[in-house]
């Protein structure tokens, strides 16, 4: 790694110190209870997390719905008070009460959880995203690490008394795409962060679409062409920018460099893989201010049209089910 990509990652970390939300304070505060208003649950659940609490679990946040169409659910998430290790200090919970009783049907634990993320699919949370018939229950994970699939988002439903994992993938948002009142995942492409040694804010990505079908997420991105033309125009506006950045200095055009090959990747998810190559090396070829630059580029050309990235870029089809 280089060194100022070594400090920048050192920056990143101070500043999930001193950040206000729940997420990054974990970081350092893992042990510590939040302390906020305990949420209230229903009448039915109420024996049921009072056991949990008794037993050094805190209700952090809390989803009731009826995920099945038949019996209750609380979908709740325990922060524990003296977890010994980082990935006991969250639990996930999923309890189902038929009006008479109340009992756990899944759990999981890991090092944080939460219903809320910036893709916002709280709002979301215990309906029909997908449009089976059955509610779904969206929540965020994280084990710890500075990095895009080291938060992934996870999509449960509940069927025939058992929770089942429809996703889980470093989702950037949920969006109905196509207006047919179903939500599709925008799915960060994660295979190239830190491409090449690239400092982690110039990592190329580019959003994967995943679309429900036959009872799965898979992947559909050349369905959404309309969507790839506005992400495509947004990064020509943006490698646009980042010229005026470059220097001769040897590391100054990497935001240039990760934009164009993020360019490439958008428009190999739309289905013009080609196209995406062409302008990609039409950018790196051009606006090189030392040798040094150049030379650096043609690297990445190369790998893109013969390489492992290049191979990378063909291994995905249409079609084919989202990894769990």
């Amino acid at each position: 790694m280089k060194p100022y990509a070594f400090i920048i990652s050192i920056l990143i970390v101070l500043e999930s110190f001193a950040s206000a939300s729940p997420g990054p304070r974990r970081l350092l505060f893992w042990n510590r209870v939040q302390v906020a208003p305990v949420p209230k649950v229903s009448e039915e659940f109420q024996p049921e997390v009072s056991q949990l609490t008794a037993g050094g679990l805190r209700l952090k946040e809390a989803v009731e719905a009826s995920l099945d169409g038949t019996a209750h659910h609380l979908a709740a998430i325990f922060q524990r008070e003296r977890s010994k290790a980082p990935n006991e200090a969250f639990e996930l919970r999923i309890i189902e009460s038929d009006g008479r009783a109340a009992k756990t049907i899944f759990k999981r634990a890991d090092f944080f959880f939460s219903f809320a993320f910036a893709g916002g699919p709280k709002k979301l949370n215990a309906t029909d995203i997908n449009g089976d018939g059955l509610r779904e229950i969206i929540v965020q994970s994280s084990s710890g690490g500075n990095c895009w699939s080291c938060n992934p988002t996870e999509i449960y439903q509940v069927r025939n008394h058992k929770a089942e994992l429809l996703a889980a993938a470093p989702i950037q948002k949920l969006a109905d795409l196509n207006g047919d009142g179903i939500q599709e995942l925008l799915v960060t492409d994660a295979r190239w962060e830190s491409y090449d040694d690239l400092s982690h804010a110039a990592s190329p990505g580019a959003a994967m679409v995943y679309a429900w079908r036959n009872g799965k997420y898979v992947y559909a991105s050349r369905d959404f062409a309309d969507f790839y033309k506005g992400e495509i125009g947004k990064l020509r506006a943006s490698i646009e920018e980042a010229k005026s950045q470059i220097t001769a200095d040897e590391f100054s055009d990497e935001v240039y460099v990760g934009l164009a090959i993020a360019l490439a990747l958008s428009y190999t998810h739309m289905g013009e893989l080609e196209r995406g190559l062409i302008e990609m090396e039409s950018s790196l070829n051009t606006n090189a201010k030392s040798v040094a630059q150049s030379k650096h580029r043609a690297v990445i050309i190369d790998d893109f049209r013969k390489g492992e990235s290049g191979k990378k870029l063909r291994e995905m089809k249409h079609g084919d089910p989202l990894p769990l």
